[in-house]
């Protein structure tokens, strides 16, 4: 991946990164977006198993899901609907 957007985000006792870019998979095309959660290892490096997900389809795919699925409660979505509204 090569990040375009950068933005400081912790999860629980976890501190880490939301990353928007250019998918690793692009090969220097720069068509393929995508996004993760990169988080570090007991290292200190980025954990490799911060996976990529496709921004183009996948994304939205994924929150429709669980949301179909009740795994988003009330202040998630409100946060949704906020975002596109503003």
């Amino acid at each position: 991946m090569i990040p375009t957007s950068i933005h400081p985000y912790a999860h629980g006792d976890v501190d880490g990164e939301l990353r928007l870019g250019w998918a690793s998979w692009d090969r220097n095309r720069y068509k393929s977006r995508s996004i993760k959660w990169a988080y570090r290892d007991e290292s200190g490096k980025i954990s490799r198993g911060c996976p990529e997900i496709p921004v183009d389809a996948m994304l939205a795919d994924m929150v429709i899901l669980a949301y179909r699925q009740g795994e988003l409660d009330h202040e998630d979505v409100a946060k949704i609907r906020a975002a596109f509204a503003s």
